[in-house]
């Protein structure tokens, strides 16, 4: 997997902790880095030690989903294991806000979704 970053404002630092990983990403530049995981998403989902974190996150959010409900406010959704990329520089006011989900599939599973995908062209043709 090769990850190229750039920033439009400020400096950020995309941290991903699932992967040990952190990279700058500098306004007016690109930096990239590589490495390969060696579990998917899928596999870590199945892994005995995360399937206990998991279990334990989510009966401390259903705890406080019972305390929400009691108050008429929304229940938690229970937590599902993902891989996320969060910014690792306190960089603004949107700062807090500033994560996103990383899929990590086998090669086979990455190739079908893209060959399922429109090319540019294709989407502007419509």
């Amino acid at each position: 997997v090769i990850f190229k970053m750039r920033s439009q404002d400020v400096l950020h630092s995309a941290y991903m902790p699932h992967f040990r990983a952190q990279m700058n990403c500098v306004p007016g530049m690109i930096t990239e880095f590589k490495f390969k995981p060696i579990k998917t998403t899928l596999e870590m989902r199945n892994d005995p030690e995360v399937i206990s974190k998991v279990e334990k996150i989510n009966k401390i959010r259903s705890e406080k989903s019972k305390e929400l409900q009691k108050i008429g406010e929304e229940p938690l959704d229970p937590y599902v294991f993902d891989y996320v990329l969060i910014c690792n520089k306190i960089c603004g006011a949107s700062h807090y806000n500033m994560q996103m989900k990383i899929v990590v599939e086998t090669e086979e599973e990455f190739e079908k979704w893209y060959s399922e995908k429109e090319t540019f062209a294709q989407i502007i043709q419509q």
